[in-house]
């Protein structure tokens, strides 16, 4: 144990050196980078963010964890404002958890913010070189441990497979997709899993033409153009699913005919409804549903797994969210209940991240959804409560 905590420091440590070396050889210039065509929600043209960076940039250093030797964070900004954020927990069990998005400048240049509504983080631009963690109304935090990124100096490109939500358009031969996160549209390239996305568009969009909210995981490629030079495209990698009705620019998913608002991740009764990609059905021997609840006050999270109750603590930060060693009941249940509870808690102790899609929340392990709940009204029945 002392051999396997020594290594662990050892690591971090190397960790943080090779960062502030990168640091130092920043080189103060502005990288060359693929043209990408910008797109708004609103369809005009996206300004880039004002802020006094050389871009593209990527940031790297190791902050404070709850539970953990450190998160490591590597974030790679680039001028059309697409964002890519990194992160390892140290000491943890997981793959490195990433999110894109739009991030964007704020008081006049000092500050950006990543992301948007409950997920903004901010930072503050100390100067080309740092970027310093704030909190969620941007006010310092007033903390002796590390709240510092550097600027690397290689740029970290967004290339690999992420997972992407957005609106889709098959159009006179060719499809283009527009990222709901960051707002930015890119031709889609004819491969991978790109056929999936057409055939569900032909079947299932409104009209010709019309845009149809997809999901995939798939990454950014530079290859040749219909005309002109070559640019950069999206692959689909591996298709997920898609959304009839639904558009980006409202925080809303259609659901039939009735848009439906984001539940908020805190202070909302969460039911479970598919584990592993499997649906969960509720069995006649069983006398609740599996739910929690993450109540804003305390950070504390609260449920029922299948067989007994449970309570703890979570972290989160922007899209990352973890679970902190949870307590129970001891009951004892048929085999049936007690197995749902040990694939429960596995879970529950995998989740590095989240997504909300209007009234359901997704938990992640690095990039693979693990769980689905719908949003419970408040009121509404439970089975056996």
């Amino acid at each position: 144990m002392q051999s396997q905590g020594a290594t662990l420091m050892h690591a971090i440590s190397v960790y943080r050196v090779l960062v502030a070396a990168l640091a130092l050889g920043a080189p103060q210039m502005t990288l060359a980078q693929p043209a990408v065509d910008a797109i708004a929600l609103s369809g005009s043209a996206a300004a880039a963010p004002q802020v006094g960076l050389p871009l593209p940039a990527t940031f790297a250093g190791v902050l404070p964890c709850a539970d953990c030797a450190g998160i490591a964070h590597t974030l790679t900004l680039r001028a059309d404002g697409l964002y890519r954020l990194r992160r390892t927990y140290l000491g943890k069990p997981g793959e490195p958890a990433a999110e894109v998005g739009r991030w964007t400048a704020v008081a006049s240049g000092q500050q950006i913010t990543l992301g948007r509504g409950e997920t903004t983080q901010r930072l503050a631009v100390v100067d080309g070189q740092t970027l310093r963690q704030l909190d969620r109304l941007g006010q310092p935090i007033n903390s002796a441990a590390n709240l510092e990124l550097r600027r690397t100096a290689q740029v970290d490109a967004i290339t690999e497979p992420l997972r992407w939500r957005g609106e889709f358009v098959y159009l006179a031969d060719a499809a283009n997709f527009t990222d709901c996160a960051s707002g930015l549209r890119w031709p889609v390239a004819m491969a991978g899993d790109y056929l999936a996305a057409e055939r569900r568009y032909t079947q299932t969009r409104s009209a010709p033409g019309a845009p149809l909210v997809v999901a995939f995981e798939g990454r950014l490629e530079v290859r040749a153009a219909m005309e002109g030079p070559p640019r950069e495209h999206i692959v689909v990698d591996r298709f997920g699913g898609a959304e009839p009705g639904a558009r980006c620019n409202t925080p809303a998913v259609a659901q039939g005919t009735a848009a439906v608002a984001s539940a908020p991740l805190e202070d909302t009764d969460w039911k479970l409804v598919e584990l592993d990609g499997k649906a969960i059905v509720t069995a006649p021997a069983q006398q609740r549903e599996v739910r929690m609840t993450l109540a804003s006050a305390g950070s504390r999270v609260s449920g029922f797994s299948g067989c007994n109750q449970f309570v703890g603590g979570y972290e989160r930060e922007g899209a990352a969210l973890r679970f902190k060693p949870l307590a129970g009941t001891r009951m004892a249940c048929i085999p049936p209940l007690m197995e749902l509870e040990v694939q429960v808690l596995k879970m529950l102790g995998t989740t590095s991240g989240y997504r909300i899609e209007g009234q359901r929340l997704m938990l992640l392990s690095g990039e693979q959804v693990h769980a689905r709940f719908d949003a419970v009204r408040p009121g509404s029945a439970t089975i056996g409560r």
